[in-house]
């Protein structure tokens, strides 16, 4: 019985070291954008149907609807990112942006002909990525 116990301990001991490891939580929503939020000091909550996780030591907290949650990953990097995938439906085109930018981050003139290459679209507050062939 004592083998026992004292092997449940080592594992769990084991276990615990191995996840400090990792320097972040990854949270990845289903339309593709992700928030990093420190592991030291992280807690998680459910309350009905959301998540959230907050950090006392940073003041970081990300509160998602659970419906909205594609996957949660430990990491080394942070994973932060502002770009959602592009859905095939309310895709932004040219004509209606509000502006286009390229990707070094110039603002391009209103009613100017982007050639080809990869832009940014603004309407209101939803940018996307698009490709003018």
């Amino acid at each position: 019985m004592r083998k026992v116990f004292l092997l449940i301990i080592v594992l769990f001991g084991m276990v615990t070291i191995h996840a400090e490891d990792y320097y972040y939580l990854t949270i990845v929503e289903t339309d593709g954008s992700k928030t990093s939020l420190t592991a030291v000091g992280l807690s998680l909550a459910f309350s009905g149907d959301k998540l959230t996780a907050s950090n006392a030591y940073t003041d970081e907290s990300k509160t998602i609807a659970l419906s909205h949650l594609a996957s949660m990953n430990f990491s080394n990097n942070d994973e932060t990112t502002g770009i959602r995938s592009i859905q095939t439906d309310g895709t932004i085109s040219i004509d209606d942006a509000d502006a286009i930018y390229t990707l070094q981050g110039q603002k391009m003139p209103a009613g100017a002909t982007p050639q080809k290459g990869m832009y940014l679209v603004r309407k209101g507050n939803v940018t996307q990525k698009l490709q003018v062939r």
